[in-house]
């Protein structure tokens, strides 16, 4: 029962932080693009019959494989199935992805919270649900209005550590459960892979001190259950046997058959004393042959398209972009701070202090030290995700939201005979781990000096009004900008010629080269290959990163400019400074 209080605690605070938000979202708005693709992809799928990975209407037309697996469009398909007789399904949907945001962050705070049971003091807990809402690397990725999976992935990474933790001890049952976990936390993104596989290498760790291959064989069975399962039901677009690494295929299927194939090997090696480096190395092997079938899996997104079109591609997405700076400490210094602590608890030669922290049963026999370095070993790798790319900075955030209750729960033990100073080290953990991010993201940066120019006030081009405008262009191809796309998809009856989806980056280098394109007296190759007979426009300040590298005459800087080219009439405008153009021919 100690749960739910951290369930709704952490999810009361996201609803909390998220106040400024909240007017916005209620009235009818959402706060990315890969939002409003994920609603419309399930309400097509409604109109269909049947769950969909693909999008209509963009591509010019053509439609476009979203690279998400289905487990999450199942979820949001039950939340909203009870509201749907009395909303229709369009408003039942929204109202179920709108509620994801808190009950997401919820069961995170409450799943860490859970993971870390055995190791910390319950009655510290809560400060690992406290971290899990506050924590500006959770927040970034959780603010109302988002409709995905980047906070459910983190919670259940969570669930299978925890699992995995208690199975340390020989708990088969726990160990399938890990198995489980894991294989739907692939099922739901692989980008949760290789913390899942860190997790299950954890136990590896054990078997190198005693035999627990038993563990590991269920661990790897209900792996590979749900995988397989998951996989009958939710193949890919290009079928069971289509290697895709961005979703969930017979990639993770086949790693999850190797893992099982390799505990079964070590249940057969006999009790020599050459038994654990042999067993270590059937699993290194093994999974050193799946990556050699499916290289492209180290890579990531990587591996998807050619060199030139990624950098074309991922240079634009603000979160595949890497931090700097400030955000440095705002997004990075909680989960350096815990690899830390994980790294002086591996140094450090333990005492009977300890045993205040761990109950009898889930006391680890082997090298504890071996562990926590371990644990720092996995917490650098997230932190260097993190530093590379801002989508990822949650990994990091997440493992310092489980390891506060951890250090708060040793700080009072160690410090036992001495309560005010046993406080302050409380409160001094809590100001370090909560309080320095909150401190650098509200600090101001030092003004530029900049020459004085005239000012220049920009319309708010939203687009929740955008449908009257647009309708004259019903069933039409309309050239706006990529990030635009899946928005104008689910409000209008538009086409549009591309996104920023993997699997349709030949409609966006289509889309990403009209807009680079200098406009003359006819219209361009570039423009005509986009099949476009409207172009949609709305000025913004600063210069738009498609055409930021080329000087200022592309059709964009034209149109910024209020000259369009002869070949563009103005069609219509609205309120919120959008101009649609017709294209003459």
């Amino acid at each position: 029962m100690y749960l739910l209080p951290l369930f709704l605690l952490a999810a009361g605070l996201n609803i909390l932080l998220g106040a400024g938000a909240w007017p916005a979202v209620l009235a009818g708005n959402l706060q990315d693009p890969d939002s409003y693709m994920r609603l419309l992809r399930i309400e097509q799928g409604i109109r269909a019959g049947h769950l969909l990975t693909s999008v209509a209407g963009d591509q010019s037309g053509a439609g476009v494989m979203v690279e998400w697996s289905r487990l999450l469009d199942i979820v949001l398909w039950l939340m909203a199935a009870p509201l749907a007789p009395f909303l229709g399904w369009h408003k039942a949907l929204f109202a179920a992805g709108v509620a994801l945001g808190p009950l997401g962050v919820g069961f995170l705070g409450a799943a860490l919270a859970w993971a870390v049971e055995p190791f910390a003091l319950r009655r510290y807990l809560w400060s690992a649900a406290i971290a899990a809402a506050v924590l500006p690397g959770v927040v970034t990725i959780e603010v109302p209005g988002v409709v995905h999976y980047h906070v459910l992935l983190l919670a259940m990474i969570a669930l299978t550590a925890g699992f995995t933790a208690r199975a340390w001890r020989g708990d088969s049952w726990a160990g399938f459960l890990a198995g489980v976990s894991g294989g739907f936390a692939i099922w739901l993104t692989p980008e949760t892979m290789p913390f899942v596989l860190m997790a299950y290498a954890s136990l590896m760790l054990r078997w190198l001190e005693a035999p627990n291959a038993i563990v590991l064989l269920t661990t790897a069975a209900g792996c590979f259950d749900v995988l397989v399962v998951a996989l009958f039901v939710d193949p890919p677009a290009g079928g069971y046997l289509a290697p895709e690494v961005d979703r969930l295929s017979c990639v993770y299927a086949v790693m999850a058959l190797l893992f099982l194939a390799g505990a079964a090997m070590l249940t057969r090696l006999p009790n020599r004393r050459w038994r654990s480096p042999a067993g270590f190395a059937v699993l290194a092997a093994l999974f050193g042959v799946w990556v050699a079938i499916f290289p492209g899996v180290v890579l990531g997104p990587y591996g998807i398209l050619p060199p030139d079109e990624a950098k074309a591609f991922f240079g634009v997405i603000t979160e595949q972009m890497p931090v700097r700076g400030r955000e440095l400490v705002v997004f990075l210094f909680p989960g350096a701070c815990a690899v830390a602590y994980a790294l002086w608890r591996g140094l450090r030669r333990e005492d009977k202090v300890a045993a205040l922290l761990t109950p009898e049963l889930l006391k680890p026999r082997g090298n504890g030290r071996v562990v926590w370095l371990y644990l720092a070993a996995c917490g650098a790798v997230a932190l260097a995700l993190g530093a590379k790319f801002l989508l990822f900075v949650g990994f990091s955030t997440a493992f310092a939201a489980a390891l506060l209750p951890v250090a708060i729960s040793r700080a009072t033990a160690d410090l036992a005979e001495e309560p005010q100073f046993a406080g302050l080290a409380r409160v001094g953990l809590l100001a370090l781990v909560l309080g320095v991010p909150e401190l650098a993201a509200s600090a101001r940066p030092a003004p530029k000096a900049v020459a004085a120019t005239p000012a220049h006030s920009y319309p708010s081009c939203k687009l929740h009004d955008i449908a009257p405008l647009l309708a004259q262009a019903a069933g039409q191809v309309v050239l706006a900008g990529p990030e635009d796309a899946p928005e104008l998809l689910y409000r209008t009856q538009v086409k549009t010629v591309g996104s920023l989806f993997h699997h349709g980056v030949a409609g966006y280098m289509r889309d990403r080269a009209a807009w680079r394109v200098v406009p003359g007296g006819a219209v361009p190759p570039e423009v005509s290959a986009t099949g476009a007979a409207y172009v949609l426009f709305c000025p913004r300040p600063g210069r738009y990163l498609l055409v930021a590298d080329l000087p200022k005459d592309t059709l964009w800087d034209a149109l910024e400019a209020g000259t369009p080219p002869p070949w563009l009439a103005l069609a219509g405008q609205n309120a919120d400074g959008w101009m649609l153009y017709k294209t003459t021919r």
